[in-house]
């Protein structure tokens, strides 16, 4: 599974640009981590170098359901996260 590992995410938000860690595990677990805090990943379907699943991500408002789905390319990732106020594309860079 290629998508399997820490990834450093470049999210463009209302909040500014967030550069959250995404951890996903072969186990089917992960997270994501910002300074705010971690939030598990839920749902999350894995399908060798893709994965889906949603998070409940806390912000300075309080936590928002997130959906997120993922497409690595070797030590890239790009996707789309979509939130209360619509979809929007991010990229991210493998960290381990």
């Amino acid at each position: 599974m290629r998508i399997v590992g820490i990834w450093k995410l470049n999210l463009e938000t209302p909040f500014g640009v967030q550069t959250p860690s995404l951890r996903i595990n072969a186990d089917g677990t992960g997270g994501l981590i910002s300074p705010i805090g971690e939030a598990p990943l839920n749902d999350l379907q894995i399908t060798d170098d893709t994965a889906e699943f949603t998070a409940q991500v806390p912000t300075p408002m309080g936590k928002f359901a997130i959906g997120f789905s993922v497409k690595a390319d070797g030590d890239a990732l790009a996707g789309t996260f979509t939130s209360p106020l619509g979809a929007t594309d991010f990229s991210g860079q493998r960290e381990a």
